[in-house]
């Protein structure tokens, strides 16, 4: 048996810091001073553009209300992926506050320490189950840096909603001991942080779990009545999100993207056999399509044979349903998960069935340290050291070689049915390694926890780290300067002093979100809140959509091109470069022997003016006075008078004044906005303010307050000790 430390508080401060320690060696090539690889895709294409703008707002003065940087402009604190009132937000922003731009670095931090408050807040929860200190590492060790995590470390929203998971489980363990609702504040506090960090779709994961797991729990209904208040409190806590984010999907174009399950046999595969597909960095990013990382490794293949022999199946019942419940809204059997949810938008919207894999993670962590629990106070023989020694140097031998072929130069690791035999070789050692350990005390015990822990370390890290999945050469930090976009400097700087106008992108063109590093901005995005009515626009004018959020618009079309305030288009070979050299509508800037070509657009019309271009007369005029993200000013004169229009979206929160006083706005082309102007010389200004955000702003703080103050006089139940024995 472990010798129990001397308080839970202690034990856990203690497993907190060494955890802390082997997170930063699990990832020392991604951090500082290595800093050789860094991790790709939507972190470093999505999240850190919109992070990036945020800060930048905030050093202008400017609270981010807005984003005019792509789709004609929308907004940014309605926008939940942006995660602009999660706290850690915050954190990252404060430790920029002497940069420019938010360092890439620093967001890479922030999310590899959600990986170690993942296994902390794990740790934390099966301890509380009264299972061996070892059993719950090795169970939080299958939760934080199994597959699951390092597949989706991409997707930031998604790693910092995960991490919270256990937390609202251990308040559901502690409210059922002590037949109380008061500990179900976690409950509340870890649905609300899954909010606002960013990713609904995990939120409804945690919500689905957390109801299934209070059903299943010794105080059953009272348990769930209890947890879906709290999941309900948790919302009014959310509000300064939840309503901004309200304001803006009433106008996005709808998508049911629950799916249609996953029952391929194949697909679950990876979750016994690291490598069956190859995730090499140096694989072909088409290659093994649809398929994914998800290796559990050797603690969770071993706790989940030995959970068979645990006598008192009370223990994990309601971690088991927990992980059936994510099963079933994963696989859709018979299409009957499909069908039920088909009849809400809304439901159909938040809940889909790939992320549902966060669930069974967390149910086979929970299960497994159940059954290596059983393992660890099986019947102890004493054993001959010479044993200790051995699978000490099994385990030693097995994880150097595993790191030497992992290193760069080295030979690799097999994939396909030859895969089968890294983990099984993997799978012994350990086994032998417990086997031996659980039979030890004193120095020697403590020894081979050492050896079983770094043996079990080392087979996560080689199979999941520096991946094609989650690994790219170099820090990821741009340069900001042209130089980054490997255009004519000129060109850049001639877009930089154009901030009325917009830019096309050709499809093999960077990105949109990137031109938020700039403060430039295009017509065209990547976000699931592009709007109906700015979708129906486009496609009216001719504009080609490829996929629910990416479109083109050819060089053929004017209308379009001046309706959306397009001025320069950045295209190259691979795309269409040779339209546009055609195009008499469009003249080369710049230099034309660098990788990405600017043209500008000699028809353009600025994001302004009137919007009745033939009843302009002569001595009519427009001047920007004013142009940031959120503000648009303008001196106008007008003989006649007339409407003006802001080719931006028009979204509730928007409003106009005339020479300081309010005046109505009215929709223009269905997506942009106008106000009529009478005759004479006049002071115009456009302001965004969402009202959503000032209202759930103080709802927030208010329900904050509350909950506290709730805390505060509400004297708690008494309940055992995490670490008393059961």
């Amino acid at each position: 048996m472990n010798r129990p430390l001397r308080t839970p508080h202690l034990r856990t401060s203690i497993v907190a810091a060494l955890a802390l320690i082997f997170t930063y060696f699990f990832f020392i090539e991604y951090l500082s001073p290595f800093r050789k690889v860094h991790i790709p895709f939507d972190l470093e294409g999505f999240h850190y553009p919109l992070a990036d703008f945020a800060f930048q707002e905030l050093k202008h003065g400017r609270f981010p209300e807005w984003d005019s940087s792509i789709y004609c402009g929308q907004p940014l604190a309605g926008n939940v992926q942006a995660a602009l009132f999660y706290p850690a937000t915050w954190l990252l922003f404060a430790v920029n506050l002497g940069r420019e731009h938010v360092s890439y670095q620093s967001l890479q931090v922030l999310e590899i320490a959600h990986v170690w408050l993942a296994f902390v807040l794990c740790f934390v929860w099966l301890r509380n189950r009264r299972l061996e200190d070892l059993a719950s590492v090795l169970g939080a060790g299958v939760y934080a840096f199994s597959g699951y995590m390092l597949q989706q470390l991409q997707h930031m929203g998604l790693i910092c909603a995960y991490a919270w998971f256990p937390f609202g489980l251990w308040g559901i363990d502690q409210a059922a001991e002590a037949k109380s609702w008061r500990p179900l504040w976690k409950v509340t506090v870890a649905s609300a942080l899954c909010f606002l960090a960013g990713y609904p779709p995990t939120w409804f994961v945690f919500a689905v779990i957390a109801g299934t797991y209070a059903l299943f729990s010794r105080w059953r209904g009272k348990a769930a009545a209890g947890t879906a208040i709290a999941l309900a409190a948790s919302f009014l806590l959310s509000m300064v999100q939840l309503l901004p984010t309200l304001e803006a999907n009433a106008r996005k174009a709808p998508e049911a993207r629950y799916g249609i399950g996953f029952r391929d046999p194949l697909f679950f595969v990876s979750y016994l056999v690291p490598n069956y597909f190859n995730f090499g960095r140096d694989v072909p990013v088409p290659t093994n399509p649809g398929r994914e990382y998800l290796y559990l490794g050797a603690p969770a293949i071993l706790g989940l044979v030995w959970l068979f022999r645990r006598r008192n199946s009370r223990d994990f019942v309601p971690i088991l349903a927990a992980g059936t419940a994510a099963a079933i809204v994963l696989t859709n059997p018979f299409g009957l998960v499909g069908l039920a949810i088909e009849h809400s938008l809304l439901i159909s919207e938040v809940c889909r069935d790939y992320y549902f894999l966060a669930g069974i993670t967390l149910a086979v962590a929970g299960l497994a340290a159940c059954g290596l629990d059983t393992f660890l106070r099986g019947e102890a023989r004493p054993r001959d050291r010479s044993l200790v020694w051995l699978s000490g140097a099994l385990l030693a031998f097995w994880a150097g070689s595993e790191l030497v072929r992992w290193v760069p130069g080295g030979r690799g690791f097999d994939f396909g049915a030859r895969a089968l035999i890294d983990p099984a070789i993997t799978l012994a050692i350990f086994t032998l390694g417990l086997y031996v350990l659980r039979s030890q005390t004193g120095p020697a015990r403590v020894l081979l926890t050492i050896a079983v822990l770094a043996g079990a370390g080392v087979d996560y890290k080689v199979f999941g780290t520096s991946m094609r999945l989650n690994g790219s050469p170099g820090s990821g930090q741009p340069s900001f300067t042209s130089l980054s976009f490997s255009m004519d400097s000129d060109a850049f700087e001639q877009m930089r002093m154009n901030p009325d106008y917009r830019i096309l992108l050709d499809r093999a063109a960077p990105g949109p979100l990137e031109l938020r590093h700039y403060e430039l901005a295009s017509p065209q995005g990547f976000d699931p809140f592009i709007t109906t009515k700015l979708r129906q626009l486009i496609e009216d004018h001719g504009g080609r959509f490829r996929s629910n959020w990416l479109f083109d618009v050819g060089p053929d079309r004017d209308a379009l091109l001046r309706l959306t305030g397009v001025r320069y288009v950045v295209t190259e070979g691979d795309g269409m470069l040779n339209e546009y050299r055609a195009s008499p509508s469009f003249q080369l800037i710049g230099r034309d022997d660098l990788y990405y070509k600017v043209f500008e657009y000699r028809n353009a019309q600025p994001s302004y003016g009137w919007a009745d271009p033939g009843r302009v007369s002569a001595g009519d005029s427009v001047e920007r006075t004013l142009w940031n993200s959120a503000r648009r000013e303008f001196a106008v004169r007008s003989n006649a008078g007339g409407r003006f229009g802001l080719k931006e979206q028009f979204f509730p929160g928007w409003s106009a004044t005339l020479d300081g006083r309010a005046i109505p706005e009215e929709p223009w082309e269905g997506a942009f906005q106008a106000v009529q102007v009478p005759p004479g010389d006049h002071h115009l200004q456009f302001r965004y303010r969402s009202s959503g955000l000032r209202i759930g702003a103080w709802v927030s703080a208010a329900s904050v307050l509350a909950l506290g103050l709730c805390l505060w006089f509400t004297k708690p139940s008494r309940v055992r000790k995490s670490g008393d024995r059961g």
